[in-house]
């Protein structure tokens, strides 16, 4: 029992740890429309601080489970949150962990989103710096042979008004 008592401990701990990485991500979008660089990179350091944590706790999750189910004389190697569920007779441990199970979901699913239109973002700005330098760098040289195939350059600053 007191394997299930750490295992809930543990998915609080997980549960708020995904909340303050989607509040994280939710920050990190504002600072890449603003273009705070410096905010950013103290953003993603933060982030990986708790990713770590995360990390961490999930191998805590693994033992704890691990250690349940062969108490409750389960074999395997790898056993899921739903596998401790369908084992545990008690009904209101099972609608807690259910509903912890939901919630980390949840989370994930969000900081997932998250993700993606941060990297959409991220490459929307790769992409303008990208044009804008390409307006103002020199071109290639043309290549070729004849009296038309001379060093010709262009761009915005060559451009004669």
């Amino acid at each position: 029992m007191d394997s299930l008592i750490t295992l809930k401990q543990i998915l609080k701990t997980m549960v708020d740890a995904h909340t303050r990485l989607l509040d994280l991500a939710k920050g990190k979008r504002n600072m890449l429309v603003d273009g705070d660089i410096q905010g950013l990179q103290s953003q993603t350091h933060r982030e990986a601080l708790c990713v770590d944590e995360i990390q961490k706790l999930e191998q805590l999750r693994i033992k704890c489970v691990q250690g349940y189910m062969e108490h409750k004389g389960v074999k395997g190697e790898s056993f899921t949150l739903e596998d401790v569920i369908k084992v545990d007779p008690d009904a209101n441990t099972r609608d807690e962990l259910t509903s912890m199970a939901i919630k980390l979901r949840t989370l994930i699913q969000e900081i997932n989103q998250l993700n993606e239109n941060n990297q959409k973002l991220i490459q929307t700005s790769l992409s303008y710096i990208q044009y804008s330098i390409g307006m103002f760098a020199r071109k290639e040289p043309a290549i070729g042979y004849g009296p038309n195939a001379k060093n010709r350059y262009s761009n915005m600053l060559d451009a004669k008004i």
